[in-house]
């Protein structure tokens, strides 16, 4: 009987509705990369903002689990290694990108990602970076190399994509670099990128219209605005799409880092009002960081704390006894956090290569064999 007045139950009748109107598969997926945002990071960064625990929005998400980072070659990853397993579902050794050995001593085959398969099934597809945008995360979306220092092949394949039909927004970091890339080749950004069906420049405002757009400056751009004009346009296509969003938290400065950890979060926060119930939203770290929390008063605020010990004489930021910092990788897992369809099946601990599979379910995709 109380099983039956249960099934009947105002909760349960919403249940039952939420259910109903829950898409089964998603159409869109965002996923948000701090990179070297690990467990520490989030946790202070979210304490120096809002002095109080747990106040980001992040820590707010639904689902969530611990996703462990070590490549194959290594217990502790770099960014190359940590990307390719989240874009793959492959791990691989540290400086490949989108690559694993190929057993013959020596070569490397390609691996399918995530942001290619989405452009093989007709998805819109966008990599937006506060980092250069041939550096290693957002080069595994889209690239396959045995060395995350190849500039000019991550260049080149930036518009002459090994799988799918190549990225439709790129924005990112790195005009010098495009700069000497492109002259290697006797031309230049704004021929090659035109030549590929871009529109080319260094404002963000480029996005929003239709078509291709590359965005590459060497400046910082608000996140905001830039990330929201992308799913606009993105979400144009009536089959979805798939957008990769890097922001950096590597950071010899406490403080500086922080702030871009509360940047990504305030991003997550605003783009989850704005994307539809259709879109799954993931957040994790490639890899975590030697950043630790180790004292301060809850009397008065953080930052303050922070800024009176590194100016006592002596102080490093090795030393702070606030909050202190070697700017090394750790180990230790990386939390991620999801909303959105298909966000349930994140839980527990797991391998980062999961995070890929969790994404293709969410598609409703099988890998090609």
């Amino acid at each position: 009987m109380a099983a039956a007045m249960m099934a009947g139950s105002p909760a349960a009748a919403q249940r039952a509705h939420r259910a109903q109107h829950r898409p089964a598969h998603a159409r869109n997926i965002i996923l948000f990369l701090g990179d070297a945002g690990g467990l520490p990071t989030i946790s202070a960064a979210g304490i120096l903002a809002h002095d109080r625990p747990q106040a980001l929005f992040l820590q707010s998400m639904p689902h969530l689990g611990l996703s462990d980072t070590s490549s194959s070659n290594r217990w502790v990853t770099d960014s190359a290694a940590g990307m390719t397993a989240i874009m793959t579902g492959r791990k691989t050794n540290n400086s490949m990108v989108s690559v694993v050995p190929d057993g013959s001593g020596g070569g490397v085959k390609p691996v399918k990602t995530l942001l290619e398969y989405a452009e093989a099934h007709g998805l819109s597809t966008g990599v937006v970076t506060n980092m250069p945008i041939w550096d290693a995360t957002p080069a595994a979306c889209f690239a396959h190399v045995a060395s995350r220092k190849d500039k000019g092949d991550i260049f080149r394949q930036m518009l002459a994509p090994r799988f799918g039909n190549g990225v439709d927004i790129l924005i990112g970091k790195g005009r010098a670099d495009a700069e000497a890339a492109f002259a290697a080749r006797q031309t230049s950004p704004e021929h090659a990128f035109a030549a590929a069906g871009y529109r080319f420049g260094n404002d963000p405002a480029l996005v929003g219209q239709h078509g291709r757009v590359a965005v590459l400056r060497d400046a910082d751009f608000s996140p905001v605005s830039t990330v929201e004009a992308t799913v606009r346009q993105l979400d144009r296509n009536p089959k979805g799409y798939f957008l990769m969003v890097e922001w950096d938290m590597h950071t010899p400065n406490p403080l500086k880092g922080l702030r871009h950890a509360v940047e990504m979060d305030d991003l997550i926060r605003r783009i989850s009002a704005v994307a539809g119930k259709d879109t799954l939203i993931l957040f994790t770290a490639d890899h975590s960081f030697g950043l630790r929390m180790s004292g301060g008063d809850r009397a008065s605020p953080l930052a303050r704390q922070v800024e009176a010990a590194a100016a006592q004489p002596g102080a490093t930021v090795a030393s702070n006894p606030v909050i202190s910092v070697t700017d090394d990788h750790t180990g230790e897992e990386v939390i991620a956090t999801a909303s959105g369809p298909g966000a349930e099946r994140l839980h527990g601990f797991f391998p980062n290569t999961r995070l890929f599979e969790i994404m293709m379910a969410a598609f409703g995709w099988t890998e090609d064999r």
